[in-house]
């Protein structure tokens, strides 16, 4: 009787202590840290498409590198939300960098070349957006 006594209090705390192991893993996974956005990207240029490395970034002081992987000249337009434009123009195969100052919100950026005529590169699909948190 005493062993059987002795079994089950053992296989109690046993149980107690998973238990609250458990809970414990649980309650950390719940408050893992939020991943860090990132404060730049990278934007690859071709016809006729822009890819960002990245969608969302960090608000604030943003770098934009970008290259011209296409054959044709292009250039990248991003505005800052009061309006200020940053661009940069770049020959095949070159990069360059913009520093945009981006307040919380979403942001369209183009190759802006021809713009207004049947040969626009916006409207031959080199436009994307991005998100600043």
């Amino acid at each position: 009787m005493r062993r059987a006594a002795a079994i089950l209090l053992l296989c109690t705390v046993a149980s107690a202590l998973t238990w609250s192991r458990a809970g414990a893993e649980r309650r950390h996974r719940i408050k893992l840290p939020e991943a860090e956005l990132p404060r730049g990207l990278t934007v690859d240029e071709s016809e006729w498409a822009l890819r960002p490395s990245k969608r969302v970034v960090r608000a604030g002081s943003v770098r934009i590198r970008v290259y011209n992987r296409g054959e044709d000249d292009h250039n990248l337009v991003v505005h800052e939300r009061d309006g200020t434009p940053h661009v940069v123009s770049l020959k095949p195969k070159e990069s360059g960098t913009i520093t945009a100052r981006l307040a919380p919100g979403t942001y369209t950026i183009v190759c802006s070349l021809f713009a207004g005529t049947p040969e626009s590169h916006e409207a031959r699909g080199m436009t994307t957006t991005i998100s600043a948190r």
